[in-house]
């Protein structure tokens, strides 16, 4: 094994000066095939450490399947944004890259489940389950070979009608173009059972052109799918990968929720998203998180909402909406059927928590409120218990940390908070000017619900522990 892995080392390193400085890292067949065979050796020399007898066959597969994922993730990491990394970097990446799945194929031959692409492939030996699940705690740059494996519960199946598959979800796994096609075809496959699509964190590592193509080849997937639920959170998006999206977002007119968080949902891209979606009518979630927004992305989600007659569940935080952005949402959501309303980590102030009162008032199927860290403070948090007094009785959690309330407005938190008999647990933690004394006056004019104001406290709620 340490021969070949020389071997390896020298093939590599001439292959590497012979490329330059120019198109694409590459290792020589020769140098991938004494990695492959060094890699099936430590593979069951460490297993045989660990007492497991593993057959020569099973370990070259194995360790082809570790080298490939390894070229491919040095492959794709040897481009940077001002050109290609020098070579010896790259050679590093790949022999790191090898070690850690070399390590994890050893763990899970340890435990019975061989490798991860096996099981993936074995898992349609018995049926197809309703939901297929690629997040499996592992990253890797998906090339073809390794989608087909990944997506052989499907592409398996011969009968069209057999298909079971209600929900799949590629996450932490970066698709190319190639395995994006691949991709496409089990989507396809499944069109007739597919309800729930989680294209979130699909293009990690990829070069912004490759990346903006494989995604929009996922979605151009999409048009002949009858979606409910579609996530493409977590994806470098921008104005750019929403149009990349489009597809997606005009095709399906039945979706009931959506996700974008974590996208780099700039104005244009907020602006984007309401002009593409063809689904508002049918909407019922949309989920913005740790996005670039700002008032101007909001007032363009605010034009959304007030087309969605259904919306239940709707989420904009960590979004840099100001004063202005908050009171458009606050009355572009009066009159939807909330059931929860998160607004938590923008600047909102007083003007926007005066702005909801009336809202709130409407509200009698909202069970989830989260205001924390909005900069509320006495004044916005007592307008926002006047909205919730006598509203909202289906209330069962309510959020107002950080937002610098005092003693002040102890009185008309607990005034907004009682008679709501599912009420069960309200979060006030960092807000360090309540007193001792007023925590404890809180705590006894609402004695069944679980009461936060240390971040560390555990609440012993009815429905279990809930450590937040």
């Amino acid at each position: 094994a340490t021969a070949t892995a020389r071997e390896g080392r020298a093939a590599m390193s001439v292959r590497s000066m012979e490329a330059g400085d120019e198109g694409q890292w590459e290792l020589p067949a020769s140098a991938r095939s004494s990695a492959r065979e060094g890699l099936m050796h430590a593979v069951r020399s460490l297993c045989e450490l660990r007492g497991v007898k593993v057959a020569e066959e099973t370990a070259l597969e194995t360790g082809r399947k570790i080298e490939e994922k390894a070229y491919t993730a040095a492959q794709v990491d040897s481009r940077t944004t001002t050109g290609r990394r020098p070579d010896a970097e790259t050679v590093q990446i790949y022999a790191r890259k090898a070690g850690r799945l070399v390590v994890d194929a050893v763990e899970s031959i340890e435990k019975g489940g061989g490798t991860s692409a096996a099981k993936e492939a074995g898992a349609g030996a018995g049926g197809v389950t309703e939901f297929l699940d690629l997040c499996d705690g592992n990253r890797e740059f998906v090339t073809a070979e390794t989608a087909r494996e990944l997506f052989a519960p499907i592409l398996g199946v011969q009968d069209p009608s057999a298909q079971t598959v209600k929900k799949i979800k590629l996450s932490t796994k970066s698709f190319g173009v190639d395995a994006a096609e691949v991709a496409a075809e089990a989507f396809a496959a499944c069109r007739e059972t597919l309800e729930d699509l989680d294209l979130s964190d699909v293009i990690a590592g990829r070069p912004e052109a490759e990346a903006m193509k494989s995604l929009k080849c996922l979605c151009d997937s999409v048009a002949g799918l009858s979606l409910k639920a579609l996530d493409l959170s977590d994806n470098a998006l921008g104005e750019k990968g929403i149009v990349a999206c489009s597809t997606a977002l005009t095709t399906q007119k039945t979706l009931e929720s959506i996700a974008f968080r974590n996208i780099g949902c700039s104005v244009a891209a907020c602006k984007a998203i309401n002009n593409l979606l063809a689904c508002k009518q049918t909407l019922k979630k949309l989920h913005l998180y740790n996005n670039m927004s700002d008032d101007e992305g909001a007032f363009a989600i605010a034009s959304l909402i007030e087309t969605t007659p259904k919306m239940e569940d709707f989420m904009m935080v960590s979004s840099r909406v100001k004063a202005e952005g908050g009171q458009r949402l606050a009355k572009a959501l009066a009159g939807k059927p909330l059931v929860s309303l998160d607004l938590h980590d923008n600047i909102l102030g007083a003007e926007t928590a005066g702005a909801l009162v009336q809202t709130l008032k409407d509200q009698p199927r909202l069970k989830h409120l989260n205001l924390s860290e909005a900069c509320l403070e006495d004044e916005g948090t007592i307008l926002v218990c006047q909205g919730l007094f006598q509203a909202a009785p289906e209330l069962e959690t309510v959020s107002l940390a950080a937002n610098d309330i005092t003693d002040n407005a102890v009185t008309a938190l607990a005034q907004g908070l009682q008679g709501k008999a599912r009420l069960r647990a309200v979060f006030l933690e960092e807000n360090y000017d309540i007193g001792e004394e007023a925590q404890q006056w809180l705590r006894a004019q609402l004695p069944n619900v679980a009461i936060r104001f240390d971040e560390e406290e555990e609440l012993d709620i009815d429905f279990g522990k809930m450590k937040i």
